[in-house]
């Protein structure tokens, strides 16, 4: 796959592109645990792996220089909203992802399957909440769910859209990612089991429609394809989908939709559904970051992760810590940080607790001042990515479980 502009990317003569490959390098003797290695045409990725959201094309507040610096492998960028700006025919017209954001890593596009949910349905802290919207065949005008696909209006300027498996590939397709992943139906946890049991059957053929619609991309610059595991908090429907889907030709696996009301059924959900999915194959837990659930999916065999949650808190002035009893986290806004010239966390070496204190993050975020944010998303996505490193470590080590128990400081 080459991408202009990014050096390093074209295939010698001679060779044959492949869109990905995975290795596992050590397995946890305790645990489900692994230790791997995914080979993408730009560059390894090792894992388990948390992918910071460059949603835009952008890591909010953030250069490319910035993740490189910190040893970030692969973003994740976001179908759905770079195909209403700047469209996917700017992008490709440009070079592509790589090239139009300057970035020498690998990029993960997700469908855009997401943005459905939330449209339809309001966002996972909505359904948390009980604030989602009822869940009925007919949904709101603003979103049209068929056979064919969905039908969205845009938050841009308001024009009607239509996303079906086809599009779903050739858009990512021209955004040029290393790995791209199938259209679905993400329910919610609240709807019925009727609606659940309908929407994962859609989702399946779906799936099957996107990967003939992969298959016809020249080969050249064709994209790595992950199918995703459905079914609601149902474990027959999981259990079903992950078979059907393992069935499949796909490069990977990610298992997705709205994983239940609280932590424990989330947990079960993913206990249901891991085992079934292959073993030399890459999982991808789907919006999954929180401190906890990272190290429950790591223990689950799970391989890669992503959520908004480092860079979002980071803007709202909210840092990563490695104290369990502040829950791993602080509001730096808070007043006991006005006189507190510590870095943020003392374990970190990051750019932000290598050269500031708390004092002075406190002073930034209480005067509004952008740099503040900079700051603190430098030191929450480098936080993650550094917590990652350790677990892999812990894994090659065959102290996994007795790092977990001892970060978490419970079993």
């Amino acid at each position: 796959m080459f991408h202009a502009g990014v050096p390093g990317t074209r295939p010698k003569e001679g060779e044959q592109p492949v869109a990905i490959q995975f290795q596992i390098l050590h397995r946890d003797t305790e645990t489900k645990a692994r230790v791997g290695r995914l080979l993408t045409p730009h560059g390894p990725v090792d894992t388990p792996v948390f992918t910071p959201l460059a949603t835009r094309a952008t890591v909010k507040s953030l250069l490319p220089q910035d993740l490189e610096e910190m040893g970030i492998q692969m973003v994740l960028s976001n179908t759905y909203h770079l195909h209403l700006r700047p469209g996917e025919e700017t992008v490709a017209r440009l070079g592509g992802l790589h090239a139009f954001m300057s970035w020498r890593g690998a990029i993960l596009t997700d469908s855009g399957g997401f943005q459905v949910f939330s449209l339809g349905h309001g966002s996972v802290a909505d359904e948390i909440k009980g604030k989602a919207r009822p869940a009925r065949e007919g949904l709101p005008q603003v979103l049209r769910i068929t056979e064919d696909g969905v039908t969205f209006r845009s938050y841009v300027d308001g024009s009607i859209h239509e996303l079906t498996p086809e599009s779903c590939i050739r858009i990512q397709h021209q955004l040029g990612p290393d790995i791209a992943v199938v259209l679905d139906e993400c329910t919610p946890y609240h709807v019925s089991y009727d609606y659940t049991q309908a929407s994962t059957e859609r989702t399946h053929r779906w799936a099957e429609r996107c990967l003939a619609a992969h298959a016809n991309l020249p080969a050249e610059s064709r994209p790595a394809l992950f199918g995703i595991v459905q079914g609601g908090v149902h474990r027959d429907l999981r259990e079903e989908s992950a078979r059907f889907l393992a069935g499949l030709p796909f490069d990977g696996f990610c298992i997705g939709g709205s994983l239940g009301k609280d932590k424990e059924e989330m947990y079960q959900v993913v206990g249901w559904t891991a085992p079934l999915l292959p073993e030399d194959k890459p999982r991808h837990l789907l919006g999954i970051g929180e401190i906890e659930d990272l190290f429950w999916g790591v223990e689950q065999g799970m391989d890669i992760f992503d959520c908004a949650m480092p860079t979002r808190t980071a803007r709202h002035g909210t840092l990563l810590v490695s104290d369990r009893r502040r829950r791993w986290r602080i509001g730096i806004a808070n007043a006991e940080f006005a006189l507190d010239d510590s870095p943020v966390d003392p374990h970190c070496s990051c750019p932000t607790c290598r050269r500031f204190s708390r004092a002075y993050l406190h002073h930034l975020f209480r005067n509004q001042e952008i740099t503040g944010i900079r700051l603190a998303t430098l030191h929450n996505v480098y936080f993650v990515h550094n917590l990652m490193a350790a677990m892999r470590r812990s894994i090659v080590e065959g102290r996994f479980k007795r790092f977990k128990e001892g970060y978490l400081g419970r079993d």
